[in-house]
C-alpha cells in the first residue's frame, strides 16, 4: 500500500498542471492508465492560442493564463511556449451575420478587406470567400514544452508520475480514499479526477453520480499540396467551425471540425472525414492535394453546458472534479490549474484570476448536482 496526501488520476496536461502546483506543498502521485503522459487529448491538440475562443468563462481563463505564456518561469523550459501565428476567420456571403457577431463578441480583432485578405493569403478563393477577421495575438504553443514543464516540475517538486496504471476500484472509507490499479494500491485523503474522456468512469467506480461528460472525436491530418505553403501564414478557421488549417512545415495541419460522439476509446481517424476536409478547404484555397502525410484523431470532452468542471464533488469527501476541458484545455491550462489548486487548498484565487472577474461556482459540479 502506497501512501500519499493527493492522487491525480490522469497525467495530461490538466493533471500534469495541478500536481505541479500542488506538489508544492503536499506529497501527489500521479496515475496514468497508458505508457507515457499525454497520449490522448494532449498529445493530439492543434495548439493555439486564441483569447476569442470558447464561452466567456473559457475566454476568461485564456486571459488569465496569456502572463504565464508569455513570461514563463524561469526553468519551466528552454524555450518560449508561444510563437507568432495569428489567426484569421473567414466567411462566405452567407456566414457574414455570423461573422459580424464574432467581431462584436471578441476582443483585438481587426476586420480585414478582400484585398488584405489576398495580400495574406495569395491563394484564396475569392469566389468563395467575402470577408475575414484577424486575430494577431493569436500564437502556437508548443504543447510538449509545455506539459513535460509541468511534468517536469512537479518531479523536482517530489511528486511521482506512474504510468501503466489502469485503476480498476477506488472506495471512501473514514477519512481516506483507496485506489487499486492492476499494478498497485494507494491511499490518500484526497483524490483529483482528471481523467479526460474517462473521468466519468472514475467517478462510477467510486460510487459517484457521473456529471453527463461526453467524449467527441475531433479528426485531423497533414496534408501535402501541390503548392508550398508559407510558414507564417496564419491560422485559418471557418466561421461555422466546418474547417481549419494551419502550417506544419510545407504542408497543411487541417481538421473538418467534426464532433462525433464516442465512448472513451484510443480514437483514430477515418479516411471519409479526411478527404472531406481536403475537399471543403480546396474550395477556399486554391490548392490541389498530393497525398496525406498523416492523420489521427483525438477526443474533446465536454460537460453538458461546455464549461469546464473544477471543484469537489459535494456528494463525496475528498473526490475533486478537474475535467470536461474540450477543446481548452492546452491555452487555460495556467488558469485551470491555480484555480483548481486554491480551491483543494481552501485558498482565495490568486490576483491574476480575480482581474478577470473568474467566479469558482461557474466552474463548479454543483450546478450538476
Amino acid at each position: 500500500m502506497i501512501k500519499t496526501d493527493i492522487l491525480v488520476i490522469g497525467a495530461g496536461i490538466a493533471g500534469a498542471s495541478v500536481a505541479a502546483l500542488l506538489s508544492e506543498t503536499k506529497s501527489v502521485i500521479i496515475l496514468d492508465m497508458e505508457g507515457r503522459a499525454g497520449y490522448h487529448t494532449t498529445g493530439r491538440s492543434a495548439a493555439l492560442f486564441s483569447e476569442n475562443y470558447g464561452a466567456p468563462p473559457i475566454r476568461a481563463l485564456t486571459r488569465a493564463s496569456r502572463a504565464f505564456f508569455a513570461d514563463t518561469p524561469s526553468g519551466f523550459c528552454e524555450s518560449p511556449l508561444l510563437a507568432p501565428r495569428g489567426f484569421i476567420q473567414l466567411a462566405r456571403a452567407d456566414q457574414m451575420e455570423k461573422l459580424q457577431q464574432f467581431a462584436k463578441s471578441g476582443r483585438g480583432l481587426q476586420e480585414l478587406s478582400i484585398a488584405e485578405l489576398q495580400n495574406q493569403l495569395p491563394y484564396l478563393n475569392t469566389s468563395n470567400i467575402v470577408a475575414g477577421i484577424l486575430e494577431a495575438a493569436a500564437a502556437d504553443i508548443d504543447v510538449n514544452a509545455l506539459h513535460m514543464g509541468y511534468l517536469r516540475q512537479a518531479k523536482n517538486n517530489g511528486a511521482r508520475l506512474l504510468c501503466n496504471q489502469n485503476v480498476t476500484a477506488l472506495d471512501y472509507s473514514g477519512t481516506i480514499w483507496s485506489l487499486a490499479t492492476d499494478k498497485n494500491r494507494y491511499q490518500a485523503p484526497l483524490v483529483i479526477n482528471a481523467a479526460g474522456a474517462w473521468a466519468d468512469e472514475i467517478a462510477k467506480m467510486a460510487g459517484i453520480e457521473p456529471i453527463g461528460l461526453q467524449p467527441f472525436k475531433r479528426t485531423a491530418a497533414v496534408v501535402q499540396f501541390d503548392k508550398p505553403i508559407d510558414r507564417g501564414m496564419r491560422f485559418l478557421n471557418d466561421i461555422d467551425e466546418n474547417w481549419y488549417c494551419k502550417p506544419e512545415g510545407s504542408n497543411l495541419f487541417l481538421s473538418p471540425e467534426d464532433e462525433i460522439a464516442s465512448p472513451p476509446c484510443d480514437a483514430w481517424a477515418d479516411d471519409f472525414d479526411v478527404a472531406s476536409v481536403i475537399e471543403r478547404i480546396t474550395h477556399v484555397l486554391d490548392l490541389k492535394p498530393v497525398r496525406v502525410e498523416s492523420s489521427w484523431a483525438g477526443l474533446r470532452t465536454f460537460a453538458p453546458d461546455r464549461i469546464f468542471v473544477v471543484g469537489f464533488e459535494p456528494a463525496a469527501t475528498g473526490f475533486f472534479w478537474l475535467a470536461g476541458q474540450g477543446g481548452y484545455g492546452i491555452q487555460t491550462a495556467p488558469a485551470s490549474a491555480a484555480l483548481a489548486a486554491s480551491l483543494v487548498l481552501n485558498e482565495s484565487l490568486p490576483y491574476h484570476l480575480e482581474e478577470q472577474n473568474l467566479d469558482a461556482g461557474q466552474f463548479s459540479p454543483d450546478r450538476f448536482r
